[in-house]
């Protein structure tokens, strides 16, 4: 009698164990699925970055989904990352370093020889680093080559590498597409983009019977590309145009303090509705921002801002470290990040930011 009574005890406790979780699990998937749907309603701001921040980057970056915007400020110096935190590229779905490695014109102005340039590579990777941007008019393709030379025959299957065609028909991009791929030694593209659609020209040609956005989608479709995208500078009639017309994955832009191309309040809300991720480009407007606010404060403001990766010119050593270590500081509270504002006090009469911004 007693052995039966303990038996059915035991079946009872099991049967409630069992419906406790059950229980917790239709409750935490519902608010779950109410949570997703209350997000993409929601005009996503500073604060509202900082407090799901945790969610998207790695544990490493934040303590946990309530965020730094919540936490007083003489708490923030305890939340530096170990290691080089990685975020979600948007619908690609891939996490890659917050902080990127530019191939653009610093990278490609730099005189190093082969054994330092292989251990520059090197280093930036064993730093963290695995998103590694190009273009086939950098350096008149000299950032593919070093890429081919040594990226990709040590560590293809440990970055997310992009390149960029400037080519705007389907048999330029098809052309071009076989040549980036030889130089860069590689089979693929992790991301492939059009590149500087700075008019509305561009846009036309792209989308025309014999435009170049047929060929990206061929390209992903055949698996050659793995995501495509689109870079600018200015938010304008032909980048508004682009973001509505082009069906992409991620873009590449222009984001700083000077908030002087339009893109922190005319792009970024709108990525964030539709998921599309963002790599941002020249944080410190070529270093013409710095002055009145440290570069790494400037790197610091844009992290801070609903991106992915803070793609950095990488023309030696220094800015390997540098950018890095900025990487893995606290985000910014929207107080710290208006003080740099106010701090920059940008008036573009006086500033003339060396690229585009017509």
């Amino acid at each position: 009698m007693l052995q039966a009574f303990i038996g059915l005890k035991q079946h009872l406790e099991k049967g409630c164990i069992e419906f406790f979780y059950l229980t917790f699990y239709i409750i935490l998937y519902n608010f779950h699925e109410k949570s997703k749907k209350d997000f993409m309603r929601t005009h996503f701001t500073r604060r509202k970055f900082l407090q799901t921040a945790a969610i998207t980057t790695t544990a490493a970056m934040l303590p946990s989904v309530t965020g730094i915007a919540d936490l007083p400020d003489k708490d923030l110096s305890g939340l530096r990352s170990e290691n080089l935190p990685k975020r979600r590229l948007g619908r690609t779905n891939r996490m890659v370093s917050c902080i990127g490695f530019g191939g653009g014109s610093r990278y490609c102005n730099w005189v190093a020889d082969e054994d330092t340039l292989q251990k520059h590579i090197d280093h930036a990777i064993k730093l963290g680093i695995t998103y590694f941007d190009s273009a086939r008019s950098y350096g008149d393709g000299l950032a593919e080559q070093r890429y081919g030379k040594f990226l990709t025959p040590k560590y293809r299957d440990q970055i997310f590498l992009n390149s960029k065609t400037m080519e705007r028909t389907y048999d330029g991009v098809m052309k071009e597409i076989e040549i980036s791929l030889k130089t860069l030694k590689t089979e693929y593209l992790d991301l492939y983009c059009m590149h500087a659609i700075d008019s509305v020209k561009d846009v036309d040609v792209l989308l025309s019977p014999s435009g170049g956005y047929k060929a990206f989608l061929k390209l992903k479709n055949e698996g050659v590309v793995k995501n495509i995208g689109f870079s600018f500078h200015k938010w304008n009639d032909a980048s508004r145009r682009s973001f509505d017309e082009f069906d992409v994955d991620a873009i590449l832009c222009v984001i700083n303090a000077s908030k002087y191309n339009g893109n922190e309040d005319g792009l970024l809300p709108l990525a964030v509705k539709q998921d599309v991720g963002i790599i941002a480009i020249k944080v410190m407007g070529q270093n013409a921002l710095i002055g009145n606010v440290s570069g790494d404060d400037l790197l610091r403001y844009g992290l801070s801002l609903p991106i992915s990766v803070a793609n950095v010119g990488m023309d030696g050593f220094s800015p390997l470290e540098s950018c890095v270590g900025v990487g893995k500081e606290p985000l910014l509270s929207e107080k710290e990040a208006k003080k740099i504002e106010l701090k920059l006090n940008f008036d573009p009469k006086f500033t003339k930011l060396p690229y585009f911004t017509g």
